[in-house]
């Protein structure tokens, strides 16, 4: 009996601690930027895909909203590629080219703020220092953005995504070579070229 009142006395004790609160990550938009979990090779990106170049003509009013977790990856209004792994306060912001930045962001107002601390890519790894602010909507799947650091800048289109390699009418492959990788969780160093 009294072996059966210890390993309860144990097990409940193991079971308080493997359900406390942790707010690592966590998608909260009061206060500073939490720790991530997100690590600058968390997801890696190589393709010859590109959005279309076509103006944005029909974003809501860029006043903020609520960012949530996932792949976004750009669609429309800048004919290049580019995506964002957000995750909890931690962002990942990818270029094709198996090269992210990674840091965190916060929405302040109606302005989205995204702070840069480390690079990686398939050649080195680097300490960044950098900082965009953004006028930002969402409606339905869509992020709609406008960097303000610059004048004239395009408000881009960024679609919510399951996969970086998931192709549709306005990110697709318009080259002759047609190319898409994507990793999770593997080293960017050495990583060759996809095309």
């Amino acid at each position: 009996m009294k072996m059966t009142t210890r390993c309860l006395v144990l097990l409940t004790l193991l079971a308080a601690m493997g359900c406390g609160d942790s707010n690592e990550g966590d998608g909260d938009t009061d206060g500073p930027p939490t720790d991530s979990a997100l690590k600058c090779d968390a997801v890696g990106w190589c393709t010859t895909w590109t959005a279309d170049g076509e103006d944005v003509t029909d974003a809501p009013p860029l006043t903020g909203g609520t960012l949530s977790d996932g792949l976004y990856r750009t669609e429309r209004g800048i004919d290049s590629t580019m995506a964002w792994r957000i995750q909890g306060k931690s962002i990942l912001v990818m270029s094709p080219v198996w090269r992210n930045r990674l840091g965190t962001w916060k929405v302040e107002g109606d302005r989205l703020i995204i702070s840069l601390t480390s690079a990686c890519s398939s050649s080195k790894d680097e300490v960044l220092s950098e900082t965009s602010h953004y006028a930002f909507a969402l409606k339905g799947d869509v992020l709609y953005t406008q960097e303000l650091d610059f004048e004239d800048m395009p408000i881009m289109g960024w679609r919510k995504v399951k996969s970086l390699c998931d192709e549709n009418a306005s990110f697709n492959c318009k080259e002759r070579d047609c190319a898409c990788d994507m990793t999770t969780n593997t080293s960017l160093m050495g990583q060759p070229r996809c095309y």
